[in-house]
């Protein structure tokens, strides 16, 4: 059920002292020819000078580790591919992982709309439809003209009033609005973003990307394997060595299993 407190309404003479965060819950399919969907929450923190997109898990994972004596445990997100851009621009700094590598890269994804005559209300408001092309998908957005930020989860922006909802039309990607707040201050992404709990993002381009990818599937263990793997004893104490070969096709299944991103561009094309 979606929740947008009576705080959404009032937005508009606040929007650019302080930063607000929306809770987006996105349904998608990691596969084309999956019959199953995931659900995860995604956060679009909109600051005074800039915009960053993440998952609630790293959020809470970044919580965790900024908090020494939490005993909680650490969850893994289904889908990184975070994002982080200045205020009313369409440059974006994508984060991402190839191997183990945490990588950043910089792309360009302004975006066409056609804004429609189509209305509906999500919860008490009133949406009207749009829709774009982009990253090789056809996309349908309902945003609000009474929320006047041009926002919208991911990289979807550039619309004359906040997104609450937005899909493609193959539903594999269904965006959500369901709930905002305002934050006492701009909230620290140093752990998740600009730095992946401690490590640098390597900056690279596309062709590198497609490269480290590639060389993840060929071998996705090949930084254990020169290192002195710990010994496994079975229950008649007898050394069990630690099987590559099998390790390594679960990995391969696992990756062309997981290989329908939101921008089609970014889909490898493992052999």
């Amino acid at each position: 059920m979606i929740r947008l407190p009576f705080l959404l309404i009032l937005l508009s003479s606040i929007v650019f002292a302080q930063s607000q965060r929306f809770y987006y819950e996105l349904k998608f399919k990691p596969d084309t020819i999956a019959a199953y969907e995931l659900k995860e929450f995604f956060i679009t923190d909109i600051n005074p000078t800039s915009v960053k997109y993440f998952s609630l898990i790293d959020h809470k994972n970044d919580s965790i580790m900024k908090n020494a004596s939490s005993d909680s445990e650490y969850e893994r997100t289904q889908l990184y591919h975070y994002v982080k851009r200045d205020r009313n621009s369409f440059d974006n700094i994508n984060y991402l992982f190839a191997g183990s590598a945490s990588i950043q890269m910089k792309s360009h994804d302004e975006m066409k709309w056609s804004i429609l005559p189509e209305t509906k209300m999500i919860g008490h408001i009133k949406v009207q439809a749009a829709m774009t092309q982009f990253g090789g998908r056809k996309w349908t957005a309902w945003f609000a003209n009474s929320i006047p930020i041009p926002e919208g989860p991911y990289k979807f922006r550039g619309l004359p009033g906040m997104i609450l909802e937005i899909y493609d039309n193959k539903q594999y990607y269904h965006f959500t609005l369901v709930k905002n707040k305002v934050l006492d201050k701009e909230y620290d992404t140093s752990g998740i973003l600009e730095t992946h709990f401690g490590e640098k993002p390597l900056l690279i381009d596309k062709k590198k990307y497609t490269q480290l990818k590639l060389q993840e599937y060929k071998d996705p263990f090949a930084d254990m394997k020169g290192e002195n793997m710990p010994i496994t004893i079975d229950e008649h104490g007898n050394e069990i060595s630690t099987d590559f070969r099998q390790m390594t096709i679960e990995a391969q299944r696992n990756l062309k299993s997981n290989n329908n991103p939101i921008e089609k561009e970014f889909i490898i094309h493992y052999k």
